[in-house]
C-alpha cells in the first residue's frame, strides 16, 4: 500500500511539474495574471532608454496600476542618478519618470534660484496644455498642467530648472 501511494505521490509530482513547465514555455513573458500585453519587456526598455539618455537598466518589474499594465524600469543614468521610467505595456506610452539626484532634498523656497516663469517653461516642454498649479516645495517646482485629456504632474529642479520627475495620467474630468 506505501508503495502505491510513493508511486501516486511521484507521478502527481511529475504530472504537475510538466504542466508548470508547458506552461512556462508558452508563457512569452508579457502575462499579468492572465491578461496579455502587447509590448515586450525588451521594447518597453528600449522606451525607457529613449526617454532617459544613458540609463544603464538595473531591474524591470511588470505591475498593474488600475488596471493599466506597465513595465517599471528602475535604472543609473551616466552621472550616477537613480532613474525610474514607467511605461504602458500596450502603448509603449511612457507614463512617467522619476530621477533622485541625490542632493539636498531640505532646500526651501529661499533656495530656489531659477524663477517662476523658468519653471513654467521646462514644465511646458514636458507637458502639454495649460498650467493650473505651480508651487514650491522643498526646493522644488511642482507644476500640475493639463490638455483636457491628460493630467500631467511636473516636478523641476529649483536650482538647475531640470525636470527631474514627471507623470502622465488620464483626465477624470
Amino acid at each position: 500500500m506505501k508503495k502505491k501511494l510513493v508511486v501516486g505521490g511521484i507521478v502527481g509530482a511529475v504530472v504537475l511539474g510538466g504542466a508548470f513547465g508547458a506552461n512556462a514555455m508558452t508563457n512569452n513573458g508579457n502575462d499579468w495574471n492572465g491578461q496579455t500585453a502587447s509590448l515586450s519587456q525588451e521594447e518597453a526598455e528600449k522606451a525607457a532608454k529613449e526617454e532617459v539618455s544613458g540609463l544603464t537598466i538595473n531591474k524591470v518589474e511588470k505591475d498593474d496600476d488600475d488596471g493599466r499594465l506597465i513595465y517599471e524600469v528602475e535604472g543609473t543614468t551616466e552621472d550616477g542618478k537613480e532613474a525610474d521610467v514607467d511605461v504602458d505595456a500596450n502603448t509603449g506610452e511612457v507614463i512617467e519618470t522619476d530621477s533622485d539626484d541625490d542632493s539636498d532634498d531640505n532646500q526651501n523656497s529661499a533656495d530656489v534660484k531659477i524663477t517662476k516663469e523658468e519653471a513654467e517653461q521646462a514644465a511646458k516642454k514636458e507637458g502639454k496644455g495649460k498650467i493650473e498649479e505651480i508651487e514650491v516645495d522643498d526646493g522644488h517646482y511642482e507644476v500640475e498642467m493639463s490638455d483636457g485629456q491628460d493630467e500631467y504632474e511636473i516636478k523641476i529642479d529649483g536650482q538647475t530648472g531640470e525636470v527631474i520627475e514627471s507623470e502622465k495620467d488620464q483626465d477624470d474630468d
